[in-house]
């Protein structure tokens, strides 16, 4: 995400380059309730959170964190600048980006473990010729792309599409052609004996058990699923097999239409295509099928654009788009407006641009085509309500379960031996993973994590190289820890970085009567600040900028909270509790109120990010 709410706000404190701050984020509703802490290290910021009872480094970029915390979940934020040599800043940089990078890493081969265990058991299932359970479907591995061409019956629900994008014709012709080429230089029966190769590579594939996370093998399940995804490429090829209806969308305009110099753009680009495809068949990357759909779907929608004179692009909605439904697009429809009409000025910004270009660049399409699914997805959702709006995606991941493409020769005997030593081997590193990395709510959390990689990062030199030594067995919560660092290390300057709310609120003061403005704000009905979120659980008065009020106002957002848990009761057969567990965390949020003590804060989740 790299930019959120355009013209929305402007935040104070922005990435400089050679800073190292620490941020405290105050207490609201919801994740890290009681506060969190972050280090920013130039224009990243790592934190540690809570994530399946473990706690997890993560990386954020600078923006896109404090627009998550000081916009949409309401948070102030204060930084504490440290001062710091340069040496020290490379020092501390590095560590924190080799830890993100070893973790990545690990996490990564404990799925590959997982994915192996799945694996083996679907083949047993499948050679016993018993079906997939969907339990088991979600921990296989998914064939990258293919789902541009084959619909996925065990794919999650996706928002509805409103194309009917029919590529036969344009997919018979680039198949025709591309099997042509291979035919004239490597022979006619090239193909079918490369797809032969793969079959028999596959089908006598041996499992290998990963058992340790500090070696980083190509595993058994990764490299299944290349091969498949490779086998299924090729054959998708062999057959001419168009996208599917969903896969893509035409953009029809007057004022984007494909002139005669874009044609022959778009003819020298489809060539090079062609040419990317044909070496990637040949390839010895482990991934090329994945990259051979793509090509193959960009050229089916490239010969599609020449053949009707409208662009035609790929849809890159996936199973990974989380849908923005109608009742929020109904929070903030004037930025929604805004944002819908960037898009469109930039999809025509992209189109228009290539009239100056000699020549289609694939950088230039991709840009195209992502600008192209922005503009689509608006459209669409004047159709269906919802705007599966997503973040930008160089490559489509449109995928497919591997439910349906499993093959082996390998025994019934060597399968089990290998998926028992896998599940031997699962119990070990998940003992491994979770002696180190579990999550405690006192002495392993936010605040003591950071400080102990903070800590080994100079070295155990933190007196001479931050001003001071802070010892995580004592200090672990979050406003502590912050004080804790603005008394110990070299501060130079304290930031505070209100909440939107607040800034919003000292605009309206400086514009309005400040008493009538803070009456109309104070509550939920008649603000015009805030709109009820259905994440939020309900409430009736802001406290965050009272005192005396507070316990009064918490009483009757206490009993608002408690309705809603009755409430909720009611609608648990419908939504699995949802509306009770809101409730439950809205009674919890207001109790402090009764004692003065504000965490309610209220949030803005405003649905488009980049």
């Amino acid at each position: 995400m790299k930019i959120a709410l355009l013209g929305l706000l402007v935040f104070a404190g922005s990435a400089q380059a050679k800073n190292f701050e620490f941020l405290y984020i105050n207490a609201s509703e919801g994740n890290s309730s009681g506060g969190h802490v972050a280090i920013q290290l130039g224009d990243a910021v790592y934190d540690y959170q809570y994530k399946n009872a473990h706690i997890r480094l993560f990386k954020h970029d600078a923006n896109a964190f404090r627009v998550n915390y000081q916009l949409r979940q309401n948070r102030s934020i204060r930084s504490a600048d440290i001062k710091i040599s340069d040496v020290t800043y490379e020092q501390v940089s590095h560590y924190f980006k080799n830890q993100y990078f070893q973790q990545s890493q690990q996490l990564k081969q404990l799925q590959a473990a997982y994915s192996n265990h799945a694996l083996l058991a679907a083949l047993l299932q499948w050679k016993a010729q018993k079906p997939i359970t969907p339990a088991l479907s979600e921990l296989l591995p998914r064939l990258l792309g293919a789902g541009l061409f084959y619909p996925d019956k065990n794919s999650p629900t996706l928002p509805k599409s409103t194309s009917n994008c029919k590529t036969e014709q344009s997919s018979t012709n680039i198949s025709a052609e591309l099997k042509r080429q291979l035919a004239n230089q490597y022979g006619k029966d090239f193909l079918v004996q490369k797809i032969n190769a793969l079959k028999s590579t596959l089908s006598q594939l041996k499992p290998t058990v990963i058992s340790e996370l500090s070696s980083y093998p190509y595993a058994y399940s990764e490299h299944y699923s290349d091969l498949s995804n490779a086998l299924l490429a090729l054959q998708t090829l062999q057959t001419s097999q168009p996208l599917t209806t969903n896969s893509c969308f035409q953009i029809k305009r007057a004022d984007m239409p494909i002139n005669h110099a874009q044609i022959i753009q778009i003819r020298a680009f489809r060539q090079s295509l062609l040419r990317s495809a044909h070496t990637l068949i040949v390839s010895k990357r482990p991934d090329w099928g994945y990259a051979l759909f793509i090509t193959l779907a960009r050229l089916i929608v490239i010969e599609h654009s020449l053949q009707s004179r409208h662009w035609t692009f790929l849809d890159d909605n996936d199973e990974t788009v989380h849908p923005v439904s109608n009742q929020k697009l109904k929070l903030y429809p004037q930025h929604l407006q805004q944002q819908r009409h960037e898009d469109e000025k930039h999809l025509q910004h992209t189109m228009f641009a290539l009239q100056s270009e000699p020549d289609l660049q694939e950088s230039h399409y991709v840009e195209m085509e992502i600008a192209a699914n922005r503009y689509q997805q608006w459209l669409n959702s004047d159709k269906t309500g919802v705007l599966a709006y997503k973040n930008q995606q160089a490559v489509p991941r449109k995928s497919l379960s591997l439910n349906d493409f499993l093959l082996t020769e390998l025994s019934t005997i060597q399968l089990n031996t290998a998926l028992h030593q896998q599940h031997i081997a699962n119990n070990d590193l998940t003992q491994h993973d979770r002696k180190h990395s579990a999550y405690h709510l006192i002495t392993k959390n936010c605040v003591t994590v950071l400080f102990e990689q903070i800590n080994r990062a100079v070295s155990g030199q933190s007196v001479r190289l931050l001003g001071g030594f802070i010892d995580p067995q004592t200090t672990f919560i979050p406003f502590q820890a912050f004080a804790a660092v603005q008394n110990t290390y070299n501060v130079i300057k304290i930031a505070e970085l209100p909440a939107y709310r607040q800034q919003a609120l000292t605009k309206m003061y400086a514009r309005e009567v400040d008493s009538w403005a803070y009456t109309r704000e104070a509550n939920i009905f008649s603000s015009r600040l805030y709109k009820h979120n259905p994440d939020d659980a309900w409430f009736v008065f802001f406290t965050d900028d009272t005192v005396l009020l507070r316990p009064l106002f918490g009483a009757v957002n206490m009993l608002a909270a408690t309705s809603q848990s009755v409430y909720g009761l009611t609608r648990w057969p419908f939504d699995n509790g949802k509306t009770l567990k809101i409730g439950a965390r809205g009674m919890l949020a207001s109790l402090p109120e009764l004692l003065f003590f504000n965490i309610r804060k209220g949030s803005y989740p405003y649905p488009i990010e980049y």
